[in-house]
């Protein structure tokens, strides 16, 4: 599952972020909480999360300090929540010089993967990580982030675009 883990990191850091149309919605990103971009499906909460990343660009936060992990992926079926800790430990056998360092982790549609809350819990307290993930599910609800992550969250909801983000996006 390791070998995996980098490759999905790898192929995150070689391909460019997707175009998109800007989302009139912003992430608190407050340090030592983690981000939940929650909501209905196909609202837009993974190319928000894309957003989010082309911003860090922006600000010259490099690639390679991100991480972006889509649980929807065929791949990593069946995940377990003691894998989990395999990520982070794959992202900085590649990158070494990061541990320390302030790193943005995007994990997308996380509550595929049962226990997740324990794996992002122990990264909050232990790495200097600034956390993002999405969900659609019912578990991971506005109140059901709050129980599971114990004041670690923040919730932030994306709901389908507004007219004026229909008007920007034609």
């Amino acid at each position: 599952m390791n070998t995996l883990f980098e490759q999905l990191i790898a192929d995150f850091h070689e391909r460019n972020l997707p175009e998109l149309t800007q989302r009139a919605v912003d992430l608190p990103a407050l340090a030592g909480k983690i981000d939940a971009i929650i909501g209905m499906r196909r609202t837009g909460k993974t190319w928000f999360l894309f957003q989010v990343m082309k911003q860090y660009l922006e600000q010259g936060i490099a690639k390679e300090s991100m991480l972006y992990i889509n649980f929807d992926d065929e791949r990593l079926f069946p995940l377990t929540a003691q894998e989990l800790g395999g990520i982070s430990e794959a992202y900085y056998r590649l990158y070494p010089q990061n541990r320390g360092q302030r790193c943005y982790f995007f994990f997308d549609e996380i509550q595929n993967v049962s226990g997740w809350e324990n794996y992002l819990r122990r990264l909050v307290d232990t790495e200097n990580v600034q956390i993002a993930v999405t969900g659609s599910s019912a578990r991971l609800l506005s109140h059901e982030i709050a129980t599971s992550l114990r004041g670690r969250s923040i919730s932030t909801e994306m709901f389908p675009f507004s007219f004026k983000e229909v008007l920007q996006h034609e």
